[in-house]
């Protein structure tokens, strides 16, 4: 045994000097081996005294990779038609290129030596380096690859989950460790077990705490079962808002557990002096992306379509921001936080704008935009500045659009403005008195003719 082994270094001594020489390949010895079983190609292959059970795999599947990349030459079929006939049972039957390596038992490989048998869990050394089950080969070797007969499966927060052969023995720590271990948030407090029931083709569940109970780690599995590792979905769960606008220190923050407007404001250094806190705006982002499927509908209808009720929805999800948070900003600065604060959410964007001291006039004006903001007047102030109404106004529609909160409201005298609010003024209906009496003379004779209808049937 010890001559065997000096041998071996010897060997392997000179195949290094070999190269470090370069010697040419030829000159190194080979040994042959013999590979049978379920692969592309079986039978005897040349290999070096450093190669391995891996090794002579891989051989194999090189043949079959490269078979598979030859060209083919195209030869005219006998009938064109017949490979696109309609009945599939007419059809030119196509070759089918079968996948080897999906169905070889890589954890029951038999190597023969010198009259004794040996079982290699391949599938282990790929998996988990373990070198002894990847032998170096040895000349007269001979290597049988079956096919797979029995699976588990293992599946949840694994690096590697899915169908894996059984091995009698097999334990549900093993299991993990040939799926290359958990994935982080991993509960292993709560791991499923499903064991197969072979009498009536059922499954009785077991639930493991291998967080508490490590031992439980050595169950034994059997073919047919399968583990589920679940996932803590508050794993490293956090609470990230952003702050933009007239904020000393803008960006994403990630805040505690129960934090609230308040602390995030403080905590990004508090609001400049520019800051308009009458139009700061704090959104929920989840919820405003959530798709409204009956507004979705009415933006593909026209008004005249909708009921009342219909275009007053839809005039208001117009208007108003979805997911916006009802918030006092001023009560809450002036209060510090101790009235009108709300507990934030993941992902809320709070914005806060510079004070713009303007009001916007729009409409059938003679200089609509934007005028210079004055405390106490009303709207016929600022119609005044904007150089009073165009031709085509329609002095009985005139709107105010609060910035603060969207709502339109009807304009009234002595009703003080505020900055960014928005004057809005219709136009005329383009009708003539002429269509107007055409209308009324139309609506008239169907009226006579219905009631001079009605008469005869009474008669």
């Amino acid at each position: 045994m010890k001559t065997k082994y000096i041998f071996s270094i010897a060997l392997l001594l000179l195949i290094q000097f070999s190269f470090a020489l370069d010697i040419p390949v030829a000159a190194i010895p080979q040994y042959s081996i013999s590979i049978s079983g379920y692969v592309e190609n079986p039978g005897t292959y040349k290999v070096y005294p450093t190669d391995r059970l891996s090794d002579a795999l891989l051989q194999t599947q090189t043949l079959q990779e490269m078979k598979l990349r030859q060209p083919t030459l195209l030869q005219p079929e006998a009938d064109p038609l017949l490979k696109l006939n309609p009945i599939p049972e007419l059809r030119a039957e196509e070759t089918e290129t079968r996948d080897f390596t999906k169905g070889q038992a890589l954890r029951h490989i038999r190597l023969m030596r010198n009259g004794k048998e040996e079982i290699y869990d391949l599938l282990r050394f790929f998996r988990t380096g373990e070198i002894s089950q990847n032998p170096l080969l040895r000349d007269g070797d001979l290597i049988h690859i079956p096919v797979i007969e029995e699976y588990v499966s293992i599946s949840g927060a694994v690096a590697y989950s899915g169908d894996l052969e059984y091995k009698e023995g097999d334990t549900v720590g093993q299991m993990i460790e040939l799926a290359l271990g958990t994935l982080p948030g991993a509960e292993l407090s709560a791991v499923r077990l499903s064991v197969y029931q072979e009498a009536d083709k059922s499954y009785q569940v077991r639930i493991l705490n291998l967080k508490d109970q490590p031992q439980l780690k050595e169950t034994v599995m059997h073919p047919g079962d399968q583990v589920m590792i679940p996932l803590n979905s508050r794993f490293q769960e956090k609470k990230l808002v952003s702050l933009s606008g007239e904020i000393v220190q803008e960006g994403e923050y990630i805040l505690f557990e129960d934090a609230s407007l308040w602390d995030a404001i403080q905590m990004a250094g508090g609001i400049t002096k520019e800051a308009d806190l009458a139009n700061a705006v704090v959104l929920n982002r989840a919820y405003n992306a959530e798709l409204d499927p009956e507004f979705e509908r009415l933006k593909l209808s026209s008004s005249m379509e909708m009921s009342p009720i219909e275009y007053a929805y839809f005039r208001s999800k117009l208007r108003h921001a979805k997911g916006r948070y009802s918030v006092d900003f001023e009560k809450l600065m002036d209060s510090e936080g101790k009235e009108g604060n709300i507990t934030l959410n993941n992902g809320d964007y709070i914005y806060i704008p510079e004070k713009l001291n303007m009001v916007r006039v729009s409409g059938q004006l003679k200089n609509p935009g934007l005028l210079p903001y004055k405390a106490g007047e009303d709207y016929k102030y600022y119609l005044r500045q904007a150089g009073g109404y165009a031709n085509n106004y329609n002095n009985m529609g005139v709107r105010i659009l609060r910035a603060s909160s969207g709502n339109w409201e009807k304009a009234k005298r002595n009703q003080p403005l505020k900055p960014g609010d928005m004057i809005f003024v219709p136009d005329k209906l383009d009708r003539s008195a002429w269509t107007d009496l055409k209308d009324i003379v139309g609506i008239t004779a169907s009226a006579i003719t219905i009631l001079i209808g009605f008469r005869s049937l009474t008669k």
